[in-house]
């Protein structure tokens, strides 16, 4: 996966911050999803201003983790969200 990427939400797709991280609705399902993203990926990131890396960077500064494994995360989280057709990038 290219970390130079920006994301999207697929059209007929909302999402919306919960205490345990992200709730993905898909109205072409209707389907929920429910992510635990706790409080690393804000809603506001799939409105394609930032990318994967910005992502990754701000994970391992704001919460001390290491790169490995913040870039591991984010990307399997993007995978997934690839893949249920929720997101674009």
């Amino acid at each position: 996966m290219d970390t130079k990427k920006s994301y999207h939400l697929r059209e007929g797709v909302q999402v919306r911050k919960e205490i345990f991280g992200l709730l993905f609705y898909d109205y072409r399902g209707p389907k929920l999803y429910f992510v635990p993203t706790k409080n690393l990926i804000g809603n506001d990131f799939f409105n394609g201003t930032q990318t994967a890396e910005g992502l990754i960077e701000s994970i391992r500064t704001h919460h001390r983790q290491s790169r490995q494994s913040s870039q591991q995360w984010v990307l399997q989280v993007l995978t997934m969200l690839e893949q249920k057709g929720l997101v674009h990038g």
